[in-house]
């Protein structure tokens, strides 16, 4: 018998001490998630480089730099722009080129149009808000309180687009963690395919900072 209630009592520790680490468990992705869908303070400036293309082909129509920012949410689905150029917002996203065969392309930063569904999707508001004059050549910061976005912890994706000349736009991405301490973060720069070898790198040096 002493044997016998020994295994169970030591069966009866094993099960208590199963079902301890289960509620420290549950508890504690209960709080993260709680943790992650409390909105954040705090500011993101993301910083980038507008460059003259002095090496840009001469056949080939140049435009003043159009430049748009926008966030994303981790999984890419679009939350809001952050700077449009005054051109592009006040109607220079209508521009479309004709190829060849017929077809008609987005000429001017396809990529954020697509995403944004710009103007339809946007109060004037939030139009008049964000549009800014075309950045010239230099450095250039747009930032915005996460308060005001009404954003939660975790982490977000940060997008630049520039066009200069039909089929030729550079995008740069990049992902910022936001909630915990101050972070910062480098963008990738990927150009369009068809964007010609000897133009300038008119769009670079893309980076965010969260400061809470």
């Amino acid at each position: 018998m002493d044997d016998r209630n020994t295994t169970i009592a030591g069966r009866r520790r094993k099960t208590l001490a199963a079902a301890a680490i289960v509620a420290v468990c549950l508890a504690c992705g209960v709080g993260y998630l709680w943790s992650r869908s409390i909105p954040v303070d705090g500011s993101i400036e993301i910083s980038f480089r507008i460059s003259d293309p002095l090496r840009y082909p001469d056949d080939e129509p140049l435009e003043d730099p159009q430049t748009v920012v926008w966030l994303e949410d981790a999984r890419g689905q679009y939350i809001q722009s952050l700077l449009v150029s005054d051109w592009t917002a006040m109607g220079g996203w209508k521009k479309k080129l004709k190829l060849p065969d017929g077809r008609k392309i987005i000429e001017i930063c396809p990529q954020w149009q697509t995403a944004s569904h710009w103007p339809e999707n946007h109060s004037k508001e939030v139009i008049d808000a964000v549009t800014k004059a075309t950045p010239e050549t230099g450095s250039h910061t747009v930032s915005i309180k996460c308060g005001k976005l009404k954003l939660t912890a975790g982490a977000y994706r940060y997008r630049v687009q520039t066009s200069v000349a039909p089929r030729h736009t550079i995008i740069c991405t990049g992902v910022i963690d936001i909630g915990g301490g101050p972070a910062e973060s480098t963008a990738d720069v990927i150009y369009d395919p068809e964007m010609h070898k000897d133009a300038g790198p008119v769009l670079g040096g893309v980076k965010a900072r969260y400061t809470p």
